[in-house]
């Protein structure tokens, strides 16, 4: 029987697990302003690996917990073992110690700052390593990217904008208006205050399925007795004819996803004139009574008794 011999990577991970090893091989190569901030004697290897599975027989990689002072960080090593140059290598580091932040805050999920991480590549190629080493050089604009990426992101806080410059949007301004009011109560209100944008939005094909949009995202948070009052709502200012084949065409979507059977029984608990009116435009826009029945729990005989 041949010698069982474990993969490569682990060798050199179990070499590391020497401290003696470990000391003397980041005492050569780590920058004398990253050994002043380790605590070279709190070193441990992690038995994690970060390189894509697919990529194991290019790369393996060594992770290794420090102190950096009074605050837990890592040393990471990625090792570049195949003959052909990785262009994205800057990249590729990136993502891996990305993933090392993420793993970190799961393990620690109190913690409220990130930890330092210090990269390093091991090359082991004959070629000479004429790679990019800095990923901001990988972009087109590396200025640009670097500040996109680097300085703080734009916040957009939809509280502070005024509701009377988003109703002066009628497209994306009505999408934010909904999303600032979602939670409140008496999200009809808000509807009403924006019904006279809604011929402007249906004025162009896209904007009736744009109208389904914003209808299907607010009856997620909206009582039975308001969704009545919106259907009205529809039929008055789109005419009966839109605005109940707006309501069936969202009821029926939701249907076909799985989704409406429990949404539309709980908007239509309570009194049979409250589920009148919904019934009744179902039936007109060619839903069925079998799937009506479906849908609200309801029996053959009582939709029947609404139709009659």
């Amino acid at each position: 029987m041949g010698v069982i011999r474990p993969p490569h990577d682990q060798l050199i991970k179990k070499a590391f697990e020497n401290p003696l090893v470990a000391r003397e091989f980041f005492d050569e190569h780590l920058p004398q302003e990253v050994k002043k901030l380790i605590d070279i004697n709190s070193l441990k290897v992690q038995k994690e690996s970060f390189v894509d599975q697919s990529l194991k027989n290019s790369f393996s990689d060594i992770l290794l917990s420090a102190n950096f002072g009074d605050t837990k960080g890592y040393l990471y090593i990625l090792l570049e073992h195949q003959s052909k140059l990785d262009h994205f290598m800057a990249f590729r580091l990136f993502k891996y110690m990305v993933n090392i932040v993420d793993r970190h805050l799961i393990e620690n999920p109190k913690e409220k700052r990130l930890p330092l991480i210090y990269p390093l590549v091991f090359y082991t190629g004959k070629r000479k390593y004429n790679v990019s080493r800095n990923l901001w050089d990988l972009f087109t604009n590396p200025k640009l990217a670097k500040n996109f990426w680097a300085l703080d992101y734009q916040l957009i806080n939809v509280h502070e904008i005024p509701d009377s410059e988003l109703k002066e949007r009628i497209w994306a301004g009505t999408m934010q208006f909904l999303m600032k009011h979602i939670m409140e109560r008496d999200l009809i209100r808000k509807w009403e205050e924006i019904t006279g944008l809604l011929p402007e939005l249906a004025k162009v094909e896209v904007g009736y399925d744009y109208i389904k949009i914003l209808l299907a995202y607010s009856l997620t948070k909206m009582e039975e007795n308001d969704t009545i009052k919106l259907s009205k709502l529809l039929t008055t200012t789109l005419g009966s004819k839109t605005g109940e084949k707006i309501m069936a065409s969202v009821a029926q979507k939701w249907y076909e996803q799985g989704e409406y059977k429990g949404k539309l029984e709980g908007k239509l608990e309570g009194k049979l004139e409250g589920k009148a009116e919904l019934v009744k435009m179902m039936v007109k826009n060619g839903v069925s009574i079998e799937k009506i029945a479906l849908m609200t729990g309801m029996s053959n005989s009582q939709i029947q008794k609404i139709l009659s």
